[in-house]
C-alpha cells in the first residue's frame, strides 16, 4: 500500500528547551511511520502560545500552503492537541490547493493507528469512545455549518447537517450506546480476572512508556513467543501469560498492557478504562522503562503521572530494561537517582536480572497474600 505523504507541524515555545521540542517531533515521525505515512517535510513555529484561530500565525498558514502544494501533501499533523475549529480552519485554507487535504492533530493520528491495531470488539468500542471525547459531533460527520465538512474526524466530509442540537444529541446517544456496551464487557472482564486469581497469583501488570521492551519482557517472563515490534503502541488489547513459581505453588499471572506517551490527552484513558482493568486490578505494578533512553527520566515522569491519574494505589516495581545496551556507569547513575524507589534493572533480551525479577514478584505477591489472609480472619 502506497504511503501517504505527511507534513508535520510544530508549534515551540521559545522558552522551552530546544532538545524537549525535538524530542516530540522524533516521537511524532515514529508515530507516523507506526501509521505507515511518509513524512515529506516539517514546519516549526516559535511563538509563547499558539494562534486562536488557527495554531499557526497567518504568516506561516501561507508557508505551509505553498509546501502543501509544491510536496503534494495528503495529511498535514500538528504536533500537539489543537482544537477543532482550528484545525478545520486550516484545512478550509489548504483546500484551495487539494480539496482532499486531511488536518489531523496528534490524537488523531494515535485514533488511526489504533483503527490498524484493533482486532476485538472491546478495543474498536473503546477506539470509537476516545473519538467522540475527541471529536464530538466531528465523529460522525456532522458539525453545525462550517464544520460540517470536516466531518469524520479522520478524514472524510460531512453530511451538512445543520442543526446543533439534533447533532449534540446523536452524539450523546451513542456515547451512552458505547459506555453501555463497554460496561458489559468490563464486568465480563472482571470476572475473566476473577477466574484467573483462581488459578494463579497477581496479576502482575507490565505498564510503561511506550517502546519501553514490555512485550520482550512479556515473553521472557511467560515463555510466550508473542510479536515485538519496535512501531509504537502494537500492543493494544491485553495479553495474558503465566510465569511459572517457586516450589511448586500456583504460576503467576502477567499481563502487557498498551503503552503510554507524552501529552496523552485523558479522554484516551477514560476511553481505554476496559484495557487498562488489568493495571487497576493488578497486585503488582512493573513499571518499565527503557534505560538506554536519553528522556527515560522524562518517561517515567510521564508514566507515574498517568498511573497518579488512575489512582493506581498498588506496589510499583520500576523496571530498568536493556541494560544489554549501557555502560556500567549508566547503571550506576540509574540506581543512585532512583533509590528512594523500589527498582531493578534487567535485560529481557539477554536475560541478566530477570532471576532477581522474578524473585522481587514473588516476594511482593507473598507478602500482599499473607496480609490478605490475615485481613479475612
Amino acid at each position: 500500500m502506497r504511503q501517504k505523504r505527511c507534513l508535520l507541524v510544530q508549534v515551540v515555545n521559545p522558552e522551552d528547551p530546544i532538545d524537549f521540542a525535538e524530542r516530540n517531533m522524533r516521537e511524532l515521525e515514529q508515530l507516523v511511520a507506526t501509521f505507515g505515512g511518509e513524512v515529506v517535510t516539517k514546519i516549526v513555529q516559535h511563538r509563547i502560545n499558539p494562534h486562536p484561530a488557527t495554531y499557526i500565525g497567518s504568516g506561516k498558514l501561507v508557508e505551509l500552503t505553498e509546501i502543501v502544494k509544491l510536496e503534494k501533501t495528503e495529511i498535514v499533523i500538528f504536533e500537539g492537541i489543537v482544537k477543532a475549529s482550528q484545525l478545520f480552519r486550516v484545512e478550509k485554507r489548504l483546500w484551495q490547493v487539494n480539496p482532499q487535504i486531511r488536518v489531523w492533530d496528534k490524537v488523531d493520528l494515535i485514533l488511526a493507528i489504533f483503527d490498524k491495531h484493533a482486532t476485538t470488539v472491546e478495543a474498536k468500542l473503546q477506539i470509537e469512545l476516545a473519538r467522540i471525547n475527541h471529536l464530538g459531533p466531528r465523529s460522525y460527520g456532522l458539525g453545525g455549518g462550517e464544520l460540517s465538512r470536516q466531518g469524520g474526524g479522520i478524514g472524510t466530509r460531512g453530511k451538512g447537517e445543520t442543526n446543533i442540537e439534533f447533532e449534540r444529541r446523536v452524539v450523546r446517544r451513542r456515547r451512552q450506546e458505547i459506555q453501555q456496551k463497554l460496561k458489559k464487557v468490563t464486568q465480563q472482564k472482571q470476572g475473566r480476572v476473577q477466574r484467573r486469581s483462581e488459578l494463579g497469583l497477581g496479576p502482575v501488570a507490565l505498564v510503561g512508556y511506550t517502546s519501553a521492551g514490555k512485550t520482550t519482557l512479556f515473553n521472557a517472563l511467560t515463555g510466550k513467543q508473542k510479536t515485538v515490534s519496535k512501531q509504537l503502541f502494537t500492543t493494544l488489547d491485553t495479553v495474558v501469560g503465566k510465569m511459572k513459581a517457586p516450589r511448586g505453588n500456583l504460576p503467576v499471572i502477567i499481563s502487557d498492557t498498551i503503552g503510554f506517551i507524552h501529552n496523552l490527552p485523558p479522554d484516551l484513558i477514560e476511553a481505554f478504562q476496559s484495557t487498562l482493568l488489568e493495571s487497576l486490578t493488578a497486585k503488582i505494578i512493573l513499571h518499565v522503562v527503557d534505560i538506554r533512553d536519553p528522556e527515560f527520566e522524562r518517561n517515567i515522569e510521564v508514566v507515574d503521572e498517568i498511573l497518579a491519574k488512575m489512582m493506581v494505589t498498588q506496589p510499583v516495581l520500576l523496571v530498568g530494561n536493556k541494560i544489554d545496551g549501557v555502560s556500567k556507569d549508566k547503571r550506576v547513575d540509574f540506581r543512585t537517582r532512583y533509590q528512594d524507589r523500589e527498582h531493578i534493572l534487567v535485560s529481557a533480551v539477554s536475560g541478566e536480572g530477570l532471576q532477581s525479577l522474578k524473585d522481587d514478584i514473588w516476594k511482593i505477591l507473598s507478602v500482599e497474600s499473607a496480609y490478605t489472609s490475615t485481613s479475612s480472619v
